[in-house]
C-alpha cells in the first residue's frame, strides 16, 4: 500500500509541476506582439493616407484648439506644400473660424491677430481626393498652394467668401 500511495504521490507532484510550467510559459508571452504592432502602424499609415475617417472629426473644432498645423497627420504635407512659408502661417494664424464642411470639402480661415488685412489664410481640404489647397492673403498679394498641383473644387458659400477676400486683394 505504502508504493501506491507512493505512486499516487508522484503523479500528482508531476502533474503539479508540469501544469505550473505550462501556465509560467503563457504568462511570459509578450503583450506586444508582431500583429499588433503592425495593426497600429497601418492605423498611422491610413491617417496619412486616407483621412476620411479622422477629418471629418474635426467640423466645428479650431485649428489652433486641434494643433492641426503643427501636429496633425496632415502637419508634414502641410510642410511640404508651403514650403518656407509653413512657419509664418503657424505663426500668424492667430484669429480663426473652426473647421466647416461643404460636400467633401473641410475648410478653416486664420489670420494674424489684430491684422487679418496682411496676413490671412483659408485652408481647403478636399476629403475624398485627399489633396489640400492654401490660399495666402499677404500683403495684398493671392499665392495658391496646391498639392499636387490638384485644384479643389470650391463651391456656394465657400466660393462666395474666397471671392470676396480675392476683390478685397484687388482694391
Amino acid at each position: 500500500m505504502n508504493l501506491k500511495i507512493k505512486y499516487i504521490a508522484a503523479v500528482l507532484l508531476s502533474s503539479f509541476l508540469f501544469y505550473s510550467c505550462k501556465k509560467e510559459i503563457i504568462k511570459s508571452v509578450p503583450t506586444t506582439d508582431s500583429t499588433s504592432i503592425k495593426t497600429e502602424a497601418l492605423k498611422t499609415d491610413s491617417t496619412v493616407l486616407n483621412p476620411t475617417d479622422s477629418l471629418y472629426t474635426l467640423v466645428d473644432k479650431s485649428v489652433i484648439g486641434t494643433q492641426f498645423l503643427t501636429k496633425s497627420s496632415l502637419a508634414v504635407r502641410l510642410k511640404k506644400l508651403l514650403g518656407a512659408d509653413y512657419e509664418e502661417m503657424v505663426k500668424n494664424w492667430n484669429t480663426e473660424t473652426p473647421f466647416e464642411k461643404q460636400e467633401n470639402i473641410l475648410h478653416a480661415w486664420g489670420c494674424k491677430q489684430h491684422d487679418c488685412n496682411s496676413f490671412s489664410y483659408d485652408l481647403f481640404i478636399d476629403v475624398k481626393n485627399n489633396k489640400i489647397n492654401v490660399y495666402k492673403f499677404a500683403e495684398s498679394k493671392l499665392t495658391v498652394f496646391k498639392e499636387d498641383n490638384f485644384d479643389i473644387e470650391i463651391k456656394d458659400g465657400f466660393l462666395k467668401d474666397l471671392n470676396i477676400k480675392k476683390e478685397n486683394v484687388k482694391n
